[in-house]
């Protein structure tokens, strides 16, 4: 076979098969790429083009009675109607014998018993949570007592363009938090209000920034949610002896999980009590004793924001002028 042919032949493969190549090899990519993020797909075809798609580990919506169809109503059949038959006479009844009626006896009923209601589990979370560790006496006399904090809510611009039930996604994370906290503090979150902030929080500092100026609605601890996957160590504002912390910030942890805020905003809330009892990455989530502990010591400081020491003010000038000495 001469050069010339050969050549010829070499560059029909490439004008060919390169193209090819490129198509299958961009499939494949396609499809790998697909299936690692399939949540994130979905969730876009759900929340953008309106397609009616399950996404895999949120709960899915509970139909509505109205969408129920209508049985429809069965044909009757109809009846000729028979003629009345003659009633025969009827037999006189006997008369009956006098006889002595036994005295009831009286049915005792049993007292139903209190059924309790089951304690809340981790079962009911979306993410794995560990079981409370047993507490000593005085910790546990601590845990049983109740406190709730009102929080507020302010998600940023990222996630009011990505979630379009972004006040629904607020109160999921909460009750869940409140959840998890209930067990292992005996503190309840009551979300107060869920507000929108019309720009991207790219760092915790600015962040706080936009807290410090949110009015708090009368919400003991101002949280915010924030759209982007950041890892701050520092979560809650400062807090001291006396008081906690007034305002906390909440980054995306884990955006394939079905609860993404959950674990930043447990460790919000706790770093605004003094403590981190929640380590980064761990799974299953659980909570360190000697952190457990120092919260449970502070669990009913108040949370109100820091107040500066002002300088005292100084004394009025004295006008009177003090005669001259003999130089």
């Amino acid at each position: 076979m001469s050069a010339t042919r050969l050549k010829s032949l070499g560059k029909l493969v490439v004008l060919i098969g390169l193209p090819v190549a490129f198509v299958v090899g961009l499939f494949g990519a396609g499809v790998y790429v697909g299936h690692g993020h399939r949540t994130a797909i979905l969730s876009f075809e759900r929340d953008w083009l309106g397609l009616d798609v399950t996404v895999p580990g949120e709960p899915a919506k509970p139909r509505s009675e109205t969408a129920k169809p209508e049985p429809k109503p069965e044909p009757t059949p109809t009846t000729t109607p028979e003629p009345p038959k003659p009633e025969p006479p009827k037999p006189e009844p006997p008369k009956p014998e006098p006889t002595t009626k036994p005295e009831p006896k009286p049915v005792e009923t049993p007292t139903p018993k209190p059924v309790e209601a089951p304690p809340t589990t981790a079962a009911a979370l979306p993410v794995a949570v560990a079981e409370p560790a047993p507490l000593p006496p005085e910790l546990q006399a601590r845990l049983a007592e109740p406190l709730k904090i009102r929080v507020k809510v302010v998600v940023d611009n990222e996630v009011f363009d990505r979630r379009s039930d972004w006040i629904d996604y607020a109160e999921r994370h909460v009750r869940w938090a409140s959840q998890v906290l209930l067990r292992e503090l005996g503190v309840e979150l009551e979300l107060r209000g869920v507000v929108a902030w019309p720009t991207t929080w790219s760092s915790g500092q600015e962040a706080f920034v936009v807290l410090g100026a949110v009015d708090t609605d009368g919400a003991d601890l101002v949280i915010g949610l924030g759209g982007r996957t950041i890892r701050t160590p520092v979560q809650a504002g400062p807090t001291t002896d006396k008081r906690q912390a007034s305002s906390a910030i909440a980054f995306s942890s884990d955006p394939t999980s079905p609860a993404p805020h959950l674990r930043s905003l447990l460790r919000a809330v706790t770093q605004a009590m003094g403590s981190d009892p929640i380590a980064a990455d761990a799974d299953p989530i659980a909570f360190s004793a000697e952190e457990r502990r120092i919260l449970l010591e502070r669990k009913h400081l108040p949370f109100i924001p820091e107040i500066e020491d002002m300088p005292p003010p100084a004394p009025p000038a004295d006008d009177t002028v003090a005669p001259e000495g003999d130089n």
